[in-house]
């Protein structure tokens, strides 16, 4: 399945199905498709489909979704720069201890780090608390100290 496929398949169904998982999963090439195109393009609404579709499957246990497709889906959605959604990848990385453990803490400060720090102080609610505390303990051991690599539009990220 190409890329376009897969966007006007969402654009009228409003889902990402697991035939669609897989074929992120299985494909290297549109992976890299889906992130350069989310580089020049906002869609939000299919990149927060995609989160929650791999967090679905792996709390589910349905399907095998590795670290590293959690990881692609979430980078994805950190390139729509809309900095509520550093949550949406807290989330994804507290599906179990793997993830916890696995999915880079660089993903969630897409927007910077200072700005994070600042919309996760003004959330009422525990997990943004919690995803607080540890974005300043990472902060402060140094995790963000090459955050502008992270994120570099010349530079695609290893899981890709």
């Amino acid at each position: 399945m190409k890329l376009n496929d897969i966007l006007n398949q969402f654009h009228i169904l409003k889902c990402v199905d697991a035939e669609i998982i897989k074929e992120f999963q299985a494909d290297g090439v549109l992976r890299v498709a889906l992130i350069e195109y989310s580089k020049r393009t906002k869609n939000r609404a299919f990149a927060i489909e995609l989160v929650n579709t791999f967090i679905v499957t792996r709390r589910q246990a349905i399907g095998v979704v590795t670290v590293e497709d959690l990881m692609f889906a979430c980078f994805n959605l950190a390139l729509q720069n809309q900095i509520e959604d550093c949550l949406k990848i807290w989330e994804a990385k507290n599906i179990d201890f793997d993830t916890y453990c696995g999915l880079d803490v660089q993903l969630m400060p897409f927007a910077g780090v200072t700005e994070t720090i600042e919309f996760l102080k003004l959330q009422k609610n525990a997990d943004a608390e919690k995803a607080l505390l540890y974005i300043v303990k990472c902060n402060n051991c140094g995790d963000f100290n090459h955050q502008h690599e992270y994120f570099s539009p010349d530079i695609l990220p290893w899981f890709l």
